[in-house]
C-alpha cells in the first residue's frame, strides 16, 4: 500500500494493524457471532470433561494424536453448517488442530 520494503508480503506493519482492526470490527464480537456464556459455560465442561479423562491430549486433527496444554473446545457440526452449542455437537481440539480443521 505505501510502497515500504517489508517481510510481509502484502502490507507494512503499520498498514497491517490498520487492515487487522478493520477485519475486527467487520467480524463483531464473539457474543454477537453467537459464542455467548452460554456457549462459554458448555465448551469449558467440554474441555474439563476431556482433561478428566485423557489429560492435556489432542486428539488430533488431519495430525497423529499429541500432547498439548492449550485445548479447546470445537464443533462437530460447524455453526456455519448449521451446529449447535449443545455439548453432544462439542469435542475437544488443541487450539492448533481447531484452526487447521475451520469450519470443516
Amino acid at each position: 500500500m505505501c510502497s515500504r520494503l517489508t517481510r510481509n508480503p502484502s502490507r507494512c506493519n503499520d498498514h497491517q494493524a490498520e487492515w487487522q482492526a478493520r477485519q475486527d470490527q467487520l467480524r463483531g464480537s464473539a457474543s454477537k457471532r453467537g459464542y455467548g456464556s452460554a456457549y462459554r459455560r458448555t465448551a469449558a465442561a467440554v474441555v474439563a470433561k476431556h482433561r478428566a479423562q485423557y489429560g492435556d491430549w489432542c486428539p488430533g486433527w488431519g495430525v497423529a494424536a499429541h500432547a498439548s496444554a492449550d485445548l479447546t473446545a470445537d464443533h462437530v457440526v460447524p455453526k456455519s453448517a448449521g451446529g449447535t452449542d449443545e455439548a453432544a455437537n462439542l469435542s475437544t481440539l488443541c487450539r492448533s488442530c481447531n484452526a487447521r480443521k475451520h469450519n470443516r
